[in-house]
């Protein structure tokens, strides 16, 4: 039990590392630099994650696990808005997570499966916003999914030029092309799920 308390406690450490690491160097840092973030062996790190298709694919996979635990008990009829401000968030974080997923051949599935789960809770605040007459009338699932894709996009190009931070400005466009007319001038909603750091 004590080993894998252990191995549990390990696997985490290395995830939060990888976060950090990620952030701060892009995600085709070398993976020596998690290992030594997280104070553990070369050889700890790849019993865990043999490859850098594992790593990047569990950090994204229990990123997106928390983010589905907490919208899936949302009962706000604004799902929608805090589910966009999450999702961003998350791509905000590790700048470049999904683009080095997509480029593992080995991530293909499992990125499937997240895309997939995520697409469903989309959809379901989706339909919710439209019942509350908080979204624009026409806005559809792809007009959503087309969003997020530019919010990636903006923070690639925010990085490009000079890391200059585009986050504010992507994540308050990205929330203004959902709402309905009337609600344009509300305040975009705070980020509510923090992200495991190396310290905590």
């Amino acid at each position: 039990m004590a080993l894998r308390r252990d191995a549990a406690r390990n696997r985490a450490v290395l995830l939060r590392a990888a976060a950090e690491v990620f952030r701060t160097h892009g995600a085709d840092a070398p993976l020596d630099l998690v290992a030594q973030k997280a104070h553990l062996g070369r050889g700890t790190l790849y019993r865990h994650f043999p490859d850098r298709g594992a790593l990047l694919t569990t950090l994204l996979e229990d990123r997106f696990e928390i983010l589905h635990r907490y919208t899936s008990e949302y009962e706000g009829e604004d799902l929608l808005e805090q589910l966009l401000v999450e999702i961003c968030g998350l791509l905000a974080d590790v700048p470049g997570l999904m683009a080095a997923v997509r480029g593992q051949p080995s991530a293909r599935e499992k990125l499937a499966e997240v895309s997939e789960r995520t697409i469903g809770l989309v959809a379901t605040a989706l339909e919710r916003g439209h019942a509350a007459g908080l979204v624009h009338p026409g806005l559809s699932l792809d007009h959503v999914l087309v969003t997020l894709a530019m919010f990636d996009g903006a923070l690639a190009a925010g990085r490009a030029d000079g890391n200059r931070d585009v986050r504010p400005l992507a994540l308050e466009l990205a929330i203004r092309a959902v709402r309905s007319p009337a609600r344009l001038d509300e305040p975009i909603p705070e980020r509510r799920i923090p992200f495991p750091t190396p310290e905590s």
